[in-house]
């Protein structure tokens, strides 16, 4: 036995010594906060004190050296994260994922973002270059003089960050708009499920607005014509937004706030990752300061606020992509059909390293209104006929941006009209941006490029165009003062959540494609329920999880007989239920699954090929379904079979398969059915959610409530049938600022500060998000210093 017990010492003793190794690699692989590090670059001495949540307070003599500071200290927390996006800007993921990411590569490389990103630097006013430079020189300040070890995915994957440079920052901007755009792949969605179901049930799926109105339908020959896209579409599905990806925010003047003074929230709904796509700072130059979420790799606060003002932004989601049909010459396969005559496609050459395998050589064709999406697919031929190829027209791909301009110069405004002013640069993604200042001003918006088509027909920016004729071409962009804007208006508040932001009247094509309005209604409502608003009560808004969707929906779903006791007990409950979607209830587990069911039977057997794009929510639809109008009530029917199905037929059959369902993933007892395990949000981390036992470690889970149409949002993906309930995406961060006193403002997001994995600060925000608790917003050195996990001198070198 002596033996036995000597294995065990031994053993012990190395799991001992491989504990404490694993503490002190883990050790040199965070930052140093505290002391002093001298630095070449410098002009002058930064002080950077972390507060006790490790958000960084940056203090400098100019705003030269603010910036300098902000990009260290973006490396020195979110280093990986900076990396992974600019290879993923740049098309590089394979260079150390290998084979699985080839074709991600080759999607990005044909579209050219890294290409524009570096076109666009010396477009830039030399101000704007100035100033990503010096960003630039902050994050290589670190890369040359850190002592320790880099952050584990690093060391994990086996490669080193190269030194920054501005294009690495502009082409995240690039992506961002990207993320926050996906009309070229709805257009193809559309033409395709035209193709196959014909151009009336394409109109009902997605009916032009007015959604009532009469409205002529789109050429059927010429929908017969258009290539094959569903390859199109698949390749393009790692970059599609979640569904009913948005945002909220609102801003009252005094007269509906307690103080007298403006309040002022936000709440950008993004996929939720870890670490957060988001980072709190804030710099102080002496004369100027900011302080708010900024995007690691960007040099400014996007999301915050200075001594004057606020301001938040949600997604308008124009129609800024079109997908352009382009001719080729019979004659010669180097040409492509203009109005003008036949023009030479420009093309170049791209290399695509992979790990462990040969490097790839890609051809990519661009036209005038820029690159053909078919190379994209590795799948040419099944993309579209020979003398046909498709291209994507989208300003962003241009180099004429001068969104990190706006970004810039956003903190020096003091007042609503000059901020809106600023935003007149503003190209990317158009955004709601809400703004208010303390003198009492709210104000709002609409800042992007927009283009003017020369179609204007109720379907244009719909379905693809022709490239050759008139009416597939563009006239211009609609000019920065007829954008929608507002302020002071007599209502006294402003809300955008994704739904429609102009009237009738409105003289320029935006999108048809608003969100259903529930979220901004629910806000609406709750604003106008008192007279005085206060932090806490916008506290209160932003943790609301009553979804007006299922108030809507619950009653036309309700209107059948139950066939079996089961689905009685269920519906008795669901009679009773007021559509509180909180994380303790069951109820919301049976609405959902059983809604995905419906919409599953409704669309599977009509849908076709098209059917796994077709299924999500679709609430303006299945609204329409319910409610017989213009006889949809037919969609309900099921083709595949010889009887007459009604849709009460659909809500029994869709209820019995979704307990069934329930059943089998979580067990017969309804009691394990609570929403929020099930809803739980998933933070991922990319790329180690892909392996199972790095996930585990990476990867942050907390439960929720709430579903896509809450305030308080909480998207889950239908199709997705792993895990259709997951949290995806949902409130990344949330602020709240009172104009009384700027210093009383709130924040948070959803992970924490740190994007170190063996730092006590990587998921340090992850329950107060959940619990839609905040930090303080405060820029007042009492506020700051108490508590404080570090105070870092950066000193000019001698």
């Amino acid at each position: 036995m002596k033996w036995i017990w000597r294995i065990l010492g031994t053993l012990v003793v190395f799991l001992a010594i491989a504990v404490i190794g694993l503490f002190v690699v883990g050790r040199m692989t965070l930052p140093q906060v505290d002391g002093e590090v001298a630095l070449p670059a410098l002009e002058g001495e930064i002080r950077i004190v972390r507060d006790r949540f490790a958000v960084p307070h940056i203090y400098a003599g100019s705003r030269e050296d603010t910036v300098f500071a902000l990009g260290f200290v973006h490396a020195q927390d979110r280093l990986w994260q900076m990396e992974l996006q600019r290879r993923i800007g740049q098309g590089r993921l394979s260079e150390f994922a290998g084979e699985k990411t080839v074709q991600t590569d080759i999607f990005l490389r044909t579209l050219g973002f890294y290409r524009a990103a570096e076109a666009t630097v010396p477009n830039l006013d030399a101000r704007t270059r100035s100033l990503l430079q010096r960003y630039a020189d902050g994050v290589n300040a670190f890369l040359e003089n850190d002592g320790g070890l880099l952050p584990p995915e690093f060391l994990i994957l086996g490669i080193e960050p190269e030194p920054w440079k501005p294009a690495d920052s502009l082409v995240w901007l690039k992506m961002m708009a990207l993320d926050l755009s996906e009309n070229w792949t709805s257009e193809a969605t559309r033409a395709q499920v035209a193709r196959l179901l014909g151009p009336e049930r394409m109109r009902q799926i997605w009916p032009p607005y007015p959604a009532d109105g009469a409205v002529a339908l789109p050429d059927q020959a010429a929908l017969d014509a258009l290539p094959d896209l569903g390859p199109m579409i698949a390749a393009a599905r790692p970059f599609r937004r979640h569904d009913g990806l948005g945002s909220n925010n609102w801003v009252v003047d005094g007269s509906r706030s307690a103080t007298g003074k403006p309040l002022l929230a936000n709440d950008p709904h993004l996929g939720l990752q870890t670490p957060s796509v988001w980072y709190f700072a804030h710099w102080d130059d002496g004369e100027t300061a900011a302080m708010g979420a900024t995007l690691p790799g960007l040099p400014f606060v996007v999301l915050g606020r200075n001594r004057h003002l606020a301001w938040g932004f949600t997604n308008t989601g124009p129609d800024t992509q079109d997908l352009v049909i382009e001719q080729i010459n019979p004659d010669n396969p180097n040409q492509y059909r203009t109005e003008a005559g036949w023009a030479d496609f420009e093309t170049r050459q791209e290399v695509i390293r992979v790990k462990d395998a040969a490097e790839r050589t890609i051809t990519v064709r661009e036209t005038r209104n820029g690159p053909v999406l078919n190379e994209a697919t590795g799948r040419v031929r099944e993309f579209a006929p020979e003398d046909h190829v498709v291209a994507l027209r989208w300003h962003v791909l241009e180099a004429n941006e001068m969104t990190a301009r706006a970004g810039l110069r956003a903190a020096d405004a003091r007042t609503v009209t000059e901020l809106q002013e600023i935003m007149r640069d503003f190209d990317g993604a158009q955004q709601n941006i809400v703004i208010a200042d303390v003198e009492g001003n709210i104000g709002f918006v609409a800042a992007g490029k927009v283009p003017i088509r020369a179609d204007r027909s109720p379907w244009q920016g719909m379905l693809p165009v022709r490239g050759w004729e008139p009416g597939g071409q563009r006239l211009g962009f609609v000019p920065h003062r007829h954008l929608p804007s507002a302020v002071n208006p007599e209502s006294g508040f402003v809300v955008t959540a994704n739904n429609r932001i102009v009237g009738d009247d409105y003289p320029y094509f935006l999108t048809n494609e608003w969100a259903p309005p529930y979220r901004a209604q629910r806000i609406t409502d709750l604003l106008t329920a008192r007279n005085a608003h206060s932090v806490e009560s916008f506290k209160t808004i932003q943790a609301d999880q009553v979804s007006l969707m299922v108030r809507e929906f619950l009653p036309l779903m309700l209107a059948f007989e139950p066939a079996s006791e089961r689905a009685r007990a269920v519906v008795a409950d669901l009679k009773i239920w007021d559509g509180d979607m909180s994380a303790d209830r069951i109820e919301p587990t049976v609405f959902s699954a059983w809604y995905r069911q419906f919409v599953r039977q409704v669309l599977i057997d009509e849908g076709r090929g098209a059917f796994e794009e077709l299924w999500a929510p679709r609430v303006l639809f299945m609204r329409r379904v319910l409610a017989d109008a213009d006889g949809m009530s037919i969609w309900c029917d099921d083709v595949a079979t010889d009887a007459h199905e009604t849709c009460a037929d659909m809500l029994s059959r869709s209820l019995d398969l979704a307990l069934a369902d329930l059943e089998q993933r979580f067990g017969a007892d309804r009691q394990n059915w609570v929403w929020g395990p099930i809803h739980e949000a998933l933070s991922d981390h990319n790329p180690f959610t892909h392996v199972p036992v790095l996930r585990d470690i990476f990867d942050i889970r907390t439960p929720v409530g709430g579903d896509s149409f809450t305030i308080n949002v909480a998207h889950s993906t239908m199709r997705r049938e792993r895990d259709p309930f997951t949290t995806n995406s949902a409130a990344s961060m949330r602020a709240i600022y009172d104009l009384d006193d700027l210093n009383r403002s709130l924040y948070i997001h959803s992970t924490g500060q740190s994007g170190n994995v063996l730092s006590g600060h990587y998921s340090g925000f992850v329950d107060r998000w959940q619990r839609v608790d905040y930090i303080p917003m405060s820029m007042r050195t009492e506020d700051i210093e108490p508590g404080a996990i570090g105070v870092l001198r950066l000193v000019p070198a001698r």
